[in-house]
Parts: C-alpha cells; sequence; structure tokens
C-alpha cells in the first residue's frame, strides 16, 4: 500500500534540500521552505541588497517576485500531484517536478516590494492531465500583499 507521500519525511526532506540547494537560482535568491502544506505550501526569502531592482528605493526586482511567484506555483502542483496521484516511491514522486513547465506566468505588482523577509503562498486551482492553474501572493513581513500571481504549467508525460 502506498504511504501518503505529502507527510512523508524523506520525501518532505528531499523536496526542501531540491529546492533550497538543487536549484541553483532558488539557492542564488536564499528561497527556503516555509511549509509543504499540499493546499498552500509557503517559501520565504530575506531582502538583501543583491536582490534589489530599486537600489534607491530599496525595493525588489520584480524579476526575483515572479521568479519566487513561479517557484512556488510548481511545489504547489508537485505536493497537489503527491497527495492526489501519490507513486509507489520518493523518488519517482520527485521526478514529476521535473516533467513540469511554467507555459503562462501572469505577476500583478500591487505596491513596492519593500520589507525586510517576504512570503510566497499558492493554491492550485485546476489540476489536469495535461495542465495545472495555480495562484500565487507574495507578502512581506508585515503581510502587506506586494503581488499576486497566476500560472499555467504543463505537465509533461502525465497520464
Amino acid at each position: 500500500m502506498k504511504q501518503e507521500m505529502v507527510n512523508n519525511p524523506e520525501f518532505q526532506t528531499l523536496l526542501t534540500q531540491v529546492l533550497e540547494e538543487k536549484i541553483p537560482f532558488c539557492h542564488l535568491l536564499g528561497v527556503k521552505v516555509a511549509s509543504l502544506d499540499p493546499d498552500r505550501p509557503r517559501l520565504q526569502f530575506d531582502m538583501r541588497e543583491e536582490l534589489l531592482g530599486n537600489f534607491a528605493q530599496g525595493m525588489l526586482h520584480g524579476g526575483v517576485i515572479a521568479s519566487v511567484l513561479d517557484s512556488v506555483a510548481g511545489i504547489a502542483i508537485l505536493l497537489k500531484m503527491a497527495a492526489l496521484h501519490p507513486k509507489e516511491d520518493v523518488f519517482s514522486q520527485l521526478r514529476e517536478f521535473g516533467l513540469m513547465s511554467t507555459i503562462d506566468l501572469r505577476i500583478d505588482y500591487l505596491q513596492p516590494g519593500k520589507g525586510a523577509s517576504f512570503t510566497a503562498n499558492a493554491e492550485v486551482t485546476r489540476l489536469g492531465k495535461r495542465v495545472a492553474n495555480v495562484l500565487m501572493d507574495l507578502r512581506n513581513e508585515k503581510n502587506e500583499r506586494i503581488a499576486t500571481g497566476a500560472a499555467a504549467f504543463m505537465l509533461h508525460g502525465r497520464t
């Protein structure tokens, strides 16, 4: 019988390592896993000088915001697939991450990206056989909404 994958400690540990250490761009941004809740995963990162887009105003670069929202969307899809369609083993489940790609990403920048730390979360709104849709949100440590996003991902090889 398949163990519930999303609560499998090995799966959670390896997924965290993949995101925080194995994906070079996420590592560069300093992204950390805050929650692997399959209904609303959260990623966090701290403001650093290297992430500034407007150095005079101390605001996050828009590309950082888009990248983190894209990343949390991918994690949300992987967790939803693990919850609804668990694989036989942890490594087969993690391979699903490599079989998805962003096909549409929309970001609404609501206010300047100012803050000391930021949290991104996502919710899968549709998990189809070939396409998944996700809504995302980025807030600072004061819980001020900085940006929202919507994405569609192609699920390659899913049947």
